[in-house]
């Protein structure tokens, strides 16, 4: 009789195990970080722990953790071009509970000897960018050209856009980057109007002092003949 009810309550235990280890509640419940860098493609790590990338229009990342496992005390968020971010986990979710957890990524410095004009037109791709009379290429799809000027060559002292259809931009430059430094150019291109084209009006082949001389032939000509 004993060793039957041991059999049985070791089925029991086996039963219930598998159904834990089915329906996935082994390691106690979950909360959640919701990790905000407003920037999309930004890696995040908890501790050294990588978590993905952040996505969507405000750059958010949802991170799920065991309430009762080791917390996190640490968190960064890093993407090339930018500044990476770290900060401390001081608070830890119960279950089902979402605690925000802010990034602010600052974008690197360009460095090197070279400071840096940025050509900010009103949304123009493809015009042509000229410092003094150099040409320095066209602005791309958010209309804009970033350009590379040793700090120590002699400074640009002009800056020109323009593009066919357009008013040509010229500017003076008054302000020099150092190094590592971007300064802004704005630059406003007009879109010049399309006129119809005039028509001229169309010319009789005989004009009308023509047509009168033939008339006064005539007479002449019928008069001689009475």
């Amino acid at each position: 009789m004993i060793r039957k009810t041991i059999t049985v309550l070791l089925s029991a235990a086996f039963l219930v195990s598998m159904a834990s280890a089915m329906t996935g509640t082994v390691g106690g419940d979950i909360g959640y970080y919701n990790v905000n860098a407003g920037i999309s493609g930004a890696s995040v790590y908890f501790d050294n722990d990588y978590k993905g990338e952040t996505g969507g229009t405000d750059g958010s990342l949802l991170v799920d953790v065991y309430v009762t496992g080791t917390p996190y005390t640490t968190y960064s968020v890093e993407k090339q071009g930018y500044e990476t971010y770290s900060g401390k986990i001081t608070q830890y979710p119960s279950a089902g509970e979402i605690i925000q957890l802010s990034a602010t990524l600052e974008q690197q410095m360009i460095g090197g000897d070279k400071g840096y004009y940025k050509v900010v037109t009103n949304g123009v791709a493809g015009a042509s960018v000229y410092l003094d009379n150099d040409y320095k290429g066209l602005t791309g799809n958010d209309g804009t050209l970033t350009v590379e000027v040793y700090t120590t060559g002699t400074p640009y002292t002009t800056y020109k856009v323009e593009k066919a259809g357009y008013t040509t931009y010229d500017g003076r430059i008054t302000d020099y980057p150092a190094e590592g430094q971007i300064v802004e150019l704005d630059a406003t291109l007009d879109m010049i109007p399309v006129t119809a084209p005039v028509t001229e009006p169309t010319q009789s082949p005989f004009p009308l002092a023509g047509v009168f001389g033939l008339a006064a032939l005539g007479a002449i000509v019928l008069s001689r003949k009475e």
